[in-house]
């Protein structure tokens, strides 16, 4: 069970340990769906321990990203 440690979590490494985990554009894109809310959204649409081919990965991560983005500057985030 994760408990916050160094390597424990994907998401815990990218965005409080500031770890790398799958590439840097991927990296990214996932602290960046974080910050705009999408923190389910990533943890139910992926298996973040055994993620797709990265190139798969980076364009579905962009996908996500973009459409988040929308919906908050549609919402009037000041994003």
């Amino acid at each position: 069970m994760p408990n916050g440690k160094k390597g424990d979590h994907p998401l815990t490494d990218i965005m409080y340990w500031k770890i790398s985990r799958f590439s840097p554009k991927a990296d990214g894109l996932i602290a960046e769906i974080v910050q705009l809310g999408g923190r389910t959204e990533l943890e139910k649409t992926f298996n973040l321990f055994a993620p797709p081919s990265i190139l798969e990965f980076e364009k579905a991560l962009q996908e996500i990203r973009d459409r988040l983005y929308l919906e908050a500057k549609q919402r009037g985030w000041e994003v």
